[in-house]
């Protein structure tokens, strides 16, 4: 039996840890991915892995979920390079984020700390046009005073547990604030 890359083990943990209240969805990937064939003239891209619905406050979220072995991850900022966060992505999470209603963003996992955290794609945008390098790690988020949600996780023998509940409360106070100031 084949053992599941680490992605596909984060994004099933994930599920694992939604909230009954919650519906997450994977986009389906694209025939052309299981193959990993190049002599494909066109290619359709996920703009994002998933859509999670929180029916609780009726917001939608788009996220991209990443796990690295590390403590930072890297991001294309041109077509040609070929980085953890692609720049289709980044332009997907855009395109969704101009809706009213709808929060986009990267969940990413950094095994090497034991921590997941959730960036809005305003904030990913901020990072990647303050700092010069091609990846960055929670101590830029910090350094650059740019919001990030910390995604408490907790290890269940050789898996983990997300506490995506706690993750929704904290946006919706979040977002609840933003607007009545």
């Amino acid at each position: 039996m084949a053992k599941k890359n680490e992605g596909k083990r984060f994004e099933e943990d994930c599920k694992l840890s939604v909230p009954e209240y919650a519906l997450l969805y994977r986009l389906p990937d694209p025939p052309q991915s299981f193959g990993k064939s190049s002599n494909l003239r066109f290619s359709r891209k996920n703009p994002f892995d998933f859509i999670l619905w929180d029916s609780k406050r009726r917001t939608l979220f788009a996220l991209e979920m990443k796990t690295v072995k590390g403590k930072s991850i890297s991001f294309e900022r041109t077509k040609e390079e070929n980085k953890e966060i692609h720049l289709h992505q980044i332009d997907g999470l855009n395109e969704w984020n101009k809706f009213d209603g709808t929060t986009c963003g990267f969940v990413i996992e950094f095994r090497k700390i034991e921590t997941t955290v959730f960036i809005d794609i305003e904030t990913f945008n901020k990072l990647s046009e303050t700092i010069t390098k091609k990846s960055f790690n929670i101590h830029d988020l910090v350094e650059n005073d740019l919001p990030f949600h910390v995604i408490s996780q907790k290890k269940v023998r050789t898996r983990y547990r997300y506490d995506f509940n706690g993750f929704l409360d904290e946006i919706s106070e979040e977002d609840y604030e933003k607007k009545r100031h």
